[in-house]
């Protein structure tokens, strides 16, 4: 029975791996990233196509309410992702809503938008969630590669 739970606790770590690396300033890391569809670095990003995170952390003060910031870097260009209405991240929490209380675990769902326009490049994507004070809830960075569709 034990190696049976084992085998299942392992399985999540062999198939989504760790494809984040922390943010700079020593802003707050979340517990776990998943990313559908990437278990190692560079993570293709399919034009056309959502990218779908689940992003667990713990709250480290009470949060009333929190905004996800997505800040690309390509060819040595930063600028801001577009998330639209994705960035209100209260509302993609799962099982778990705002305000959020100190020591508050919470998991996010995060949809990404690649739209077909965008060009192939590779990049690193920095998902910066903040409080409303615009402080750092929990932040990490992707590698990330835009691809198209294959058949």
């Amino acid at each position: 029975m034990f190696r049976f739970l084992f085998l299942i606790a392992l399985v999540p770590a062999l198939v989504y791996g760790n494809v984040t690396r922390d943010c700079t300033g020593g802003r707050p890391q979340p517990l776990s990233v998943l990313i559908e569809g990437c278990s190692a670095a560079p993570c293709n990003l399919v034009r056309g196509q959502d990218v779908i995170a689940y992003i667990d952390f713990t709250t480290d003060r009470a949060v009333t309410s929190m905004t996800t910031v997505a800040t690309a870097t390509a060819l040595g260009v930063v600028t801001n992702y577009p998330l639209g209405a994705n960035a209100v991240t209260c509302n993609f929490l799962q099982g778990s809503s705002c305000p959020l209380s100190t020591n508050e675990d919470v998991t996010y769902r995060l949809t990404m938008p690649i739209l077909s326009i965008y060009p192939l490049v590779s990049l690193s994507i920095e998902i910066d969630v903040v409080d409303q004070a615009s402080n750092s809830v929990s932040c990490f960075v992707v590698d990330a590669q835009v691809v198209t569709a294959t058949n």
